[in-house]
């Protein structure tokens, strides 16, 4: 221990790797840090930022809370478990002075849910995934607050036109330069830097220099994010030069992390790993993080560590290790959540940093989604997906393409030397052509542009059943279906080589500890502990909130439920009442018609479109809306959420707009018993939260020719069953 205990983590939100020249590197503040400190060589992370900040913050897996498949963003209902003490909780009940800057990511909901109500004194940032860098609106809502309570509360506009990953910076400067630390001051600072996410923002001045002779023009995305990165790195100077002005540099541990693996379209690299953000490959997962500073033996200062860590360890190890603090207690009051606190999975590892002994871990989980299928017509051969990492072995179960999305040939993952515009790059002052990205392969391997302009294309595996680019996966491909991967990384960390067949036993051993997992597995963000949690996709969402005292007159996000005054640090998460049943009279659909053809796979196919609008629901008739179907009265599929059809649709029924329509394509089973003899009948029940709507029931007989089953006409609907 030292006497000044002064802590600061400093985040990235993604894998960067940048090849460069002798003598010239983009990063030479952080790289000197890491080459002083502990650099961590198996150190892993989530494959998304909300669950790997989460994780971080709670010291759980994320899906123990709810977090394991999805991001946060704009106004999600989702929270970390307001039940749950965080890593700033634990050192704010130590007498540590705290403070979060940028990137929250972590929840909004409610005023419990933000930081200055999860343990942090002071917050300045903002609350969802990603922002614009210079106005800093997400969506139709400003996002940059200043706390949430005191005389500075609420939205800041003195930020605006001042880009992200300064004004972060200059906060971190002003509070420790105001807080003037003594010798018994401890402090820890949070700073989530938005960079290097999307939108690819930064000023000019720091694309021009190194980045011009690393990355070659014909590759402006790369060359901003570039520039991004070294944004990133002026900011670790300038805080660590005010820490060292203070004289309390050297009573500083600073800890350097990741949240998640690059995107290789967007600029960012992860290779020679293989994969990108959201796979579970060692590119998606396994972080880029370092230790540096006070408490770390002169044995330890300058190398590399190989033993086993996880995200989740920071909160024991800074809270016991570092703080020497009690972990003793798992959770805070909450008076409206009902469910059980979740154990710490992680473990203090301040032994192993600190003087180099054996990681506390001989595992750790790196994915784990228990029922997630990938859209239809997708098959599902293994619902959801998990990995895992037992000493040298991991293993990937399930589906492993990174891939959420509209299941469309022209929409499935694929490997290309060039894919488009990546992410938000179109928001910069850099000219970037319309078919410009860095090569792309999220299950494969990414080679990164050279600074001759030289560079290797991306390599897909060699199971993916491609001859060469693009390499697009087809709709039966196994990393979309689901399989089971083995690599053993001592001799394979690039992740070439599955060797399942030949180590059957292995993965029968991981399989079962995975299994260990799946079965106390929470189900989602459905398991919340907080009363009334539900999925975001099914439960309400905040939007931004108008307020005419806001001095740039954009509407603001803020969180909607609960007590509005910020001092009371509400937790209420009590949804809104429902609106009530629209009235008979407003109800009206149309169910076009139900097409049985053969694809050219010779697969039968029923392929359907209808629209269903209330002209008295609130909000203009869009009330949440999907549909089911049903052949013989059985249930034939799952319910269809957000579906979406054809403009031309709309305006040859006379629908009111797009969110009221909804288009299927499904096959199976079901659809090949109505290309056999007989008589079917086809029922289409369309559902209006919080009223069922069915259609008019139609039967028609289908032979072995293609049939068309339809109701002809837009009918009056009537309330059903809830």
């Amino acid at each position: 221990m030292w006497p000044h205990k002064c802590a600061q983590c400093v985040r990235l939100h993604s894998n960067f790797a940048l090849l460069m020249s002798p003598g010239t590197t983009p990063t030479p503040t952080i790289d000197a840090l890491a080459m002083s400190g502990v650099r961590l060589e198996s150190y892993y992370v989530n494959k998304l930022c909300s669950p790997t900040r989460t994780a971080l913050l709670s010291g759980r897996y994320a899906y123990t809370i709810g977090q394991d498949d999805m991001v946060i963003t704009n106004g999600n209902n989702c929270d970390l478990p307001l039940n749950l003490l965080t890593l700033a909780d634990r050192l704010a009940q130590g007498g540590w002075n705290t403070s979060a800057y940028g990137k929250w990511d972590a929840g909004m909901t409610t005023w419990g849910s933000t930081p200055t109500c999860r343990g942090f004194e002071h917050y300045r940032g903002f609350y969802n995934a990603a922002s614009d860098y210079f106005t800093h609106m997400v969506g139709p809502g400003f996002d940059y607050h200043s706390d949430n309570q005191g005389p500075a509360k609420g939205p800041d506009a003195t930020v605006a036109g001042v880009y992200t990953t300064e004004a972060v910076t200059s906060a971190v400067q002003q509070w420790v330069e105001g807080l003037r630390p003594g010798p018994a001051t401890k402090t820890f600072a949070y700073v989530a830097h938005e960079a290097v996410h999307g939108p690819l923002q930064v000023p000019m001045r720091f694309i021009d220099g190194p980045c011009r002779g690393l990355v070659p023009a014909d590759h402006p995305t790369r060359l901003i994010y570039c520039g991004m990165v070294r944004a990133v790195d002026e900011s670790v100077r300038n805080i660590t030069d005010t820490y060292t002005a203070l004289g309390i540099m050297e009573d500083t541990l600073i800890v350097f992390s990741t949240d998640n693996g690059g995107t290789a379209d967007a600029g960012g690299n992860n290779y020679p790993l293989r994969g990108q953000k959201a796979t579970p490959f060692e590119g998606g997962v396994r972080g880029l993080g370092f230790v540096a500073g006070a408490g770390l033996s002169s044995a330890v200062r300058g190398t590399v560590q190989r033993g086993l860590m996880h995200v989740t360890d920071w909160l024991p190890t800074l809270v016991s290790g570092v703080a020497g603090l009690s972990l003793a207690q798992l959770g805070r009051p909450c008076p409206t959540c009902n469910r059980s606190i979740a154990p710490l999975d992680g473990v203090d590892q301040w032994a192993m940093l600190s003087t180099g002994a054996p990681s506390a871990r001989t595992e750790v989980l790196l994915d784990l989604q228990a029922t997630a299928c990938q859209a239809k017509p997708i098959p599902c051969n293994i619902p959801g997906s998990g990995a895992i990492r037992i000493g040298k072995w991991k293993l990937l179960h399930g589906h492993q393409a990174g891939f959420k999305g509209p299941a469309t040939p022209g929409n499935l993952p694929k490997c290309a030397a060039r894919l488009g515009i990546g992410q938000g790059v179109n928001k910069t002052t850099l000219p970037v052509p319309a078919n410009e990205s860095s090569p792309i392969c999220a299950f494969g391997w990414n080679p990164p542009p050279r600074a001759d302009g030289k560079y290797e294309l991306p390599r897909p595996p060699s199971d993916a059943g491609c001859t060469g680019l693009p390499c697009n996966l087809t709709l039966d491909s196994k990393y979309l279906t689901g399989q089971t991967l083995l690599f053993d990384l001592k001799a394979d960390m690039f992740e070439e080589h599955n060797v399942a067949e030949a180590y059957p036993e292995v993965v029968a051993t991981l399989l079962a500890r995975l299994q260990q997992f799946n079965l106390s597995h929470c189900g989602g963000s459905r398991c919340l502990p907080d009363k009334d949690g539900y999925r975001p996709s099914l439960g309400p969402q905040g939007t931004p909130t108008e307020d005419p005292a806001f001095p740039l007159h954009e509407p603001v996000w803020l969180p909607w439920r609960g007590n509005k005054d910020p001092a009371a640090c509400d937790t209420n998460r009590d949804p809104p009442a429902p609106p009530p049943p629209s009235p008979k009279v407003g109800l009206k659909s149309n169910f076009k018609g139900a097409t049985l053809a053969r694809n050219a796979r010779n697969a039968l196919v029923l392929s359907g479109d209808g629209w269903c609008f209330d002209t008295a629901w609130p909000g203009g008739g869009v009330p949440s809306m999907t549909v089911r179907l049903s052949v013989d009265g059985v249930p034939a599929t799952n319910v269809l959420a957000n579906l979406t059809r054809p403009k031309t649709f709309s305006n040859s029924t006379g629908a009111p707009n797009l969110n009221h329509g909804f288009s299927f394509a499904e096959r199976g089973p079901w659809v090949d018993k109505l290309g056999g003899p007989g008589s079917h009948r086809l029922d289409v029940d369309v559902f209006l939260d919080p009223v069922v709507v069915p259609s008019t029931p139609t039967t028609a007989v289908s032979p072995n020719s293609p049939v068309c089953f339809t109701d002809g006409k837009p009918v009056a609907c009537k309330t059903g069953r809830v």
